[in-house]
């Protein structure tokens, strides 16, 4: 039988992950429009179909009209989603599988934009692992009674993915993000110079962590969970705390929240983890 307090862990994460983008998508946006000028494989038809350029169609207002009501379909599922999440069990699971696989395929898509909005950087792709594999991982967990180690390893998988992905950003593989930057200047009132020395540090352990949840040595897997969960929650959090404004607190809790919450899996997944890793070795013991 699937152990309860596993289950319990994984659907937290999800829901977090659902509500913060159903928020994201509500009552802002995503990068959909993004997908147009990247398929360009429909300009010829286009331009036959409706005598006008290529451009001129992506100008029309419908365009923006169309892809808003796409977003908000997205949102709608996402947050319509969560209850089916809530009460999932093994003797209603072909029911409520539907709409939590149709919001995980979301979730995946919405990766892909975001990585072709970064011009395909593949770190950007792995970066959101946790958030488009966990409505996946809770439904084979419940549908295949996945072994204990077969789900300790993918956990381990997506949560490596995650900081790698981080990590190429924070190493400066890829460009380092501006608002990383400002987000340390913020949080620790510091100068740009020890910002990126931060960051430059952060990115080698996140590829330490990456390394180290693999490693036969239980004690090292026991400190690298326990920081990936301090640095999973952290990078959650800053999100908020960095981009926070006492004299506009409604507004920055409106305009930063939901980034906070789809990233706060990034530390309940490896929290879960040690949960598991401490369980293993008491009953070992």
């Amino acid at each position: 039988m699937p152990n309860s307090k596993l289950i319990t862990f994984l659907k937290i994460s999800v829901i977090l992950v659902l509500l913060g983008r159903a928020y994201q998508f509500i009552f802002f946006s995503a990068p959909f429009i993004s997908l147009y000028y990247y398929a360009e494989y429909f300009k010829p038809y286009v331009e036959k179909q409706f005598k006008m350029t290529w451009h001129e169609f992506l100008s029309l207002p419908e365009i923006d009209i169309y892809t808003d009501y796409i977003v908000y379909c997205f949102g709608t599922l996402f947050i319509l989603t969560i209850p089916f999440v809530i009460w999932l069990r093994q003797k209603n699971y072909k029911a409520f599988q539907i709409p939590i696989l149709l919001s995980g395929i979301g979730l995946i898509f919405l990766a892909v934009l975001l990585t072709i909005t970064k011009n395909y950087k593949i770190g950007q792709f792995i970066e959101y692992s946790i958030q488009f594999t966990t409505p996946f991982i809770l439904l084979s967990y419940l549908r295949f009674n996945l072994s204990y180690k077969t789900l300790q390893f993918i956990l381990k998988l997506i949560t490596a993915l995650t900081f790698i992905g981080h990590g190429l950003y924070a190493l400066g593989y890829y460009p380092v993000p501006g608002y990383f930057v400002d987000m340390v200047i913020r949080i620790f009132n510091c100068s740009e110079s020890f910002a990126k020395s931060f960051l430059l540090i952060a990115g080698i352990l996140d590829f330490v962590i990456a390394i180290g949840i693999f490693l036969p040595n239980k004690t090292i897997v026991k400190y690298c969970l326990i920081w990936a969960v301090i640095w999973g929650f952290s990078t959650a959090m800053a999100r908020l705390l960095g981009n926070f404004y006492s004299d506009f607190i409604i507004r920055s809790l409106h305009q930063n929240t939901f980034e906070m919450l789809y990233r706060l899996p990034h530390g309940l997944i490896p929290l879960l983890l040690l949960y598991m890793h401490n369980k293993g070795s008491i009953s070992k013991s």
